[in-house]
């Protein structure tokens, strides 16, 4: 609750400061720096272009004005030698822009492209520097969605548009000069009479950023209903229990409100812009009136005039398009807020700034000491003063109904989450004080949900490889204790068999993913495997091998499974029985069968099954 709060306060505050423009100007600042170390030449290029674009028309009306005044003084003088040397400085700024332009589209085609490319990076990588932890809360994955859901986009036209706004600007500044020399009062007149246009686009800028924000969270519902059409087996799973439809028509009513919202604001903002268009003209217009009353009275020349005409149509355009960039840019740069407070936001994990180094010779021993853990958010227990000792080599079995606990053990030794009481111990250290990257490096992790690579066959279950040079024996080892060999030998490529349709490759079935999976944890030979319900989609007698495999790994790793399978389970050394967050049993399979508890009561339901 208190992280929406602040969540909200964020959003206020950034609403609010749009009256002063510091978070525009401030992430414009940030935008610039980023690109400057990175491409120094190409960002001064385009700025370079961008203010000979604004400054030339100007300076191309006051030779056509003084063209103008040469051809009336050759036609009294009946002398045309004087119009030329106006006639091609005319001509020249005159075609200049063309020019310009021209190599303005192609540098800013390369801005564009490495901005993109560049960002997109940065991206990724902070994505990627995220805890489990963050990833695993709803409102943290609103902000995601918030800021990514276009992209490095909103960065582009923040960047795009500050290149116009500085075109218009310098068009508007060298402009103010010109008009100043001529009457400063028109000029005056005609920038105030834009400034409501500027208005409109600000207020209605900043509502429609808060109908995105107010309905991030329904925008996150429909992606995830979207998956249902463009996942594979999201489509299936969705045809063959019929929910398709019904899904499709919640995608239609969540988009239906979201859009009819902004429609609604839309329709104002067009009804009030047009009264302000007709305020901005009715200000030229009188501008206009003014110097051709100075002109009937003899004050100032007809090229002047031309000049001044031209001018102030082009000021009062670029003061309106100027406006209307800035106001733009307050509302894209809100979006773009979004993805700096992202790139800004740090791990909530707290790592220790001399973390201890573990000896990993051979597997620790780990001390789980009066463990309580409770998830963000929730009032229930996950997990209620745990105490559990895993010694060196050993291989313990964790079992319990859903939402025991299970899971939520293997999330703590992972440090995914820190406890909320007591404290995890690594061969007598702190797991807070221990180097978590260097502690994940000592790994074999086999979650529930764990994820499929397209690669070749040995590149998927080499993938942990940090030296990028695979280790083909150790792949073809791991690929046998998994019982993956089975399959791999039958493919036509073998090991250098591509997996995944979509690459012209095979696709392994949901037990031959699993596999290749547990392959992956035994490939990286580390001192402690934890897999977490392994063999969910094996066969039973792949996942007989797999266990005894598992059973016979050397003193030096240990191994931490999850199953609800009693036949592969009853082989650990020592089996931990939880029940809503509390270890209730603990012993060897023939101790906990001696027992007669909640261990017996299940192994012998589930033996009868199969008799």
């Amino acid at each position: 609750m208190s992280q929406l709060k602040d969540s909200e306060n964020i959003e206020k505050n950034r609403v609010k400061s749009l009256s002063n423009f510091k978070d525009l100007l401030k992430n414009t600042w940030r935008l610039f720096k980023i690109l400057w170390e990175e491409m120094p030449w190409l960002l001064g290029s385009n700025l370079i272009l961008a203010i000979a674009s604004g400054a030339i028309p100007v300076f191309a009306a006051k030779a056509m004005g003084t063209l103008i005044d040469k051809i009336i003084l050759a036609t009294n003088a009946n002398s045309i030698n004087v119009v030329y040397p106006a006639l091609i400085l005319f001509a020249f700024l005159t075609g200049l822009p063309y020019i310009i332009t021209i190599f303005g589209n192609f540098l800013w085609k390369r801005l564009f492209l490495r901005t993109r490319d560049k960002m997109d990076i940065i991206i990724l990588e902070k994505r990627g520097s995220f805890d489990i932890s963050q990833h695993e809360d709803p409102i943290f994955q609103d902000r995601l969605l918030r800021a990514f859901n276009n992209e490095n986009g909103p960065i582009v036209d923040l960047l795009n548009g500050q290149i116009n706004v500085l075109e218009k600007l310098t068009g508007i500044l060298i402009g103010a000069i010109a008009a100043a020399t001529i009457d400063w009062r028109v000029f005056v007149f005609i920038v105030l009479t834009s400034i409501p246009n500027f208005w409109v686009e600000v207020k209605f800028g900043r509502q429609m950023w808060r109908i995105w924000a107010k309905n991030s969270m329904e925008l996150r519902r429909y992606q995830d209903l979207r998956r249902f059409f463009t996942l594979k087996y999201s489509i299936i799973d969705g045809k063959l229990n019929q929910i398709l439809p019904k899904f499709l028509s919640q995608m239609k009513k969540i988009l239906e409100d979201f859009t009819n919202k902004r429609l609604s604001t839309e329709n104002k903002r067009v009804f009030l812009k047009s009264t302000t268009s007709i305020v901005a003209t009715a200000g030229l217009f009188v501008g206009m009136m003014f110097i051709i009353k100075e002109s009937l009275t003899g004050i100032i020349a007809l090229g002047t005039v031309v000049f001044a005409f031209q001018t102030l149509n082009r000021v009062s355009g670029w003061t309106s398009e100027l406006l209307t960039h800035t106001a733009n840019l307050l509302e894209r740069n809100l979006y773009v807020a979004d993805i700096f407070s992202i790139l800004d936001e740090k791990p909530t994990l707290l790592k220790s700034e001399n973390p201890t180094k573990i000896d990993f010779e051979k597997s620790p021993v780990i001390i789980f000491k009066n463990v309580s853990f409770k998830y963000p958010g929730q009032k229930k227990w996950a997990l209620q003063n745990l105490n559990l000792k895993i010694d060196s080599g050993q291989k313990l079995g964790l079992v319990g109904n859903n939402g025991s606990g299970k899971t939520t053990i293997v999330k703590l030794l992972l440090r995914v989450y820190d406890p909320t009481k007591g404290k995890i111990t690594i061969n007598n250290i702190d797991l807070k004080d221990v180097d978590i990257e260097d502690w994940w490096n000592h790994l074999g992790v086999l979650l529930q949900d764990f994820t499929n690579y397209n690669f070749t066959v040995e590149e998927s279950i080499g993938v942990s490889e940090k030296s990028n040079i695979i280790n083909k024996d150790r792949v073809i080892a791991s690929a046998k204790q998994s019982t993956t060999d089975d399959f791999i030998n039958d493919l036509p490529l073998g090991y250098g068999n591509m997996i995944g349709v979509e690459f012209g490759g095979i696709e392994p079935s949901k037990g031959q993913n699993q596999k290749l999976a547990i392959a992956r944890a035994f490939y990286k030979n580390k001192r402690l495997l934890v897999l977490d319900e392994p063999t969910a989609s094996i066969d039973a007698n792949s996942a007989s091998k797999i266990f005894r495999e598992i059973e016979n790994l050397s003193k030096d790793t240990s191994a931490i499974l999850i199953s609800h399978n009693f036949s592969t389970i009853k082989k650990a050394d020592t089996i931990v029985v939880l029940d809503e967050g509390k270890m209730i049993e603990k012993g060897t399979h023939e101790e906990l069968l001696a027992l007669g508890g909640k261990y017996a009561d299940g192994y012998k339901k589930q033996k009868s099954e199969f008799e």
